[in-house]
């Protein structure tokens, strides 16, 4: 089989439901990652599956075996903690090992292992350091090689990366993709970090409010996003979101509110027909929009323009972050190239194409996307 599997767990902590009803499988060899903000529930899940936390109903299934109720020591799962969870009276070999030893495993095994996974992690010339003395990068590669001696059904990792400054990020990103490669095993690693989830990620699971939100790969969070909660988590910069009305003009379908108008394509018509209501919430990427007369993508017209005045000029890496203030209650973020930004001038007037086939809508009672035909 080699599955992980997550059956309608459920976890409250001090009254609070924590984990609600989740369920998942990751595949053999897959690498899911659970994406979201703090106080998500993300990592009291990552407990629960290797046992640290007691589920109050639910499955945990590994490899065919229910260890819902079976102590983590018995579980068989290789985990790799935010603070490493290195022992610091011990050195880099005594850390490696102590996982087998604690199982039993033969010496010989365990003088085979530790080597070679050191020797893959770069650690060869360090096992007789003590761990107190190594870098926090050196110190995250010694966990690693922990979870990596281990013949484990399945590998869990809790923000590991949290600790370190972005260069060593980087490297350690690629050490974990190595040992997952290496041992092909399900693999689950929390993050909070899109950029971190993005690059890593076979699928990704948003978690919010204690709920899985979505479960897609990063094209389909960002363009087909769920519900307003993965719209405005999922992605950089922030997609745009307004509240607004549909109504009927000329035979077609527009958004409005107060200076904005903008007409929908006719794939709108059936769902927003049975929808049984007037107000939306539109999104809008940041990406969606172009000025007039410098789009390839798509027409600009009268009826998907949006006119403003330039609040801000953020310059980021080939482009720029825009801001349009719309009216005193709504301001608008687009990027645009970085040549063209450069022309902008705060305080003055301009205007922004709308992409129309990026559109988004979601229901403004349940939060959930309104799914066009």
């Amino acid at each position: 089989m080699g599955q992980l599997q997550v059956i309608d767990v459920i976890k409250h902590l001090g009254g609070n439901l924590i984990v609600n009803q989740v369920s998942f499988t990751v595949e053999e060899g897959e690498f899911f990652v659970l994406l979201g903000p703090s106080g998500s529930g993300k990592s009291t899940l990552l407990r629960l599956i290797c046992g640290l936390e007691e589920i109050e109903s639910g499955q945990i299934i590994v490899d065919g075996r229910d260890v819902s109720r079976v102590p983590p020591r018995e579980r068989n799962l290789g985990m790799v903690f935010q603070d490493y969870g290195l022992y610091p009276n011990m050195n880099v070999y005594q850390n490696i090992a102590y996982g087998l030893e604690a199982r039993g495993e033969k010496r010989a095994v365990i003088e085979e292992r530790v080597p070679a996974a050191a020797d893959r992690l770069g650690l060869s010339e360090l096992l007789q350091f003590n761990v107190v003395d190594l870098s926090g990068g050196e110190q995250q590669r010694v966990a690693l090689a922990r979870a990596m001696v281990k013949d484990a059904d399945a590998y869990l990792y809790d923000e590991p990366l949290s600790n370190l400054d972005p260069k060593l990020r980087h490297k350690a990103r690629r050490d974990i993709m190595f040992v997952h490669r290496e041992k092909r095993k399900p693999s689950v690693y929390v993050t909070h970090d899109q950029a971190e989830a993005f690059a890593m990620g076979d699928r990704i699971a948003v978690m919010g409010d204690g709920r899985l939100q979505q479960i897609g790969s990063t094209e389909d969070l960002i363009h087909n996003p769920a519900s307003v909660f993965v719209a405005g988590f999922v992605g950089s910069p922030p997609i745009n979101l307004i509240e607004g009305d549909i109504v009927t003009q000329n035979d077609r379908l527009h958004f409005t509110r107060e200076r904005i108008n903008l007409a929908l394509p006719d794939k709108w018509k059936s769902p927003l027909g049975s929808y049984g209501s007037q107000r939306v919430v539109l999104g809008i990427r940041p990406d969606a929009f172009a000025k007039p007369g410098l789009s390839d993508e798509f027409e600009i017209t009268f009826d998907n323009t949006i006119d403003g005045k330039v609040d801000f000029i953020e310059p980021l890496l080939g482009e720029a972050v825009v801001g349009l203030r719309v009216s005193d209650r709504i301001n608008i973020s687009a990027t645009l190239d970085d040549s063209l930004a450069e022309q902008l001038i705060e305080g003055e007037s301009m205007a922004l194409g709308v992409n129309p086939d990026r559109i988004l809508l979601f229901d403004i009672q349940t939060q959930q996307a309104i799914k066009p035909e």
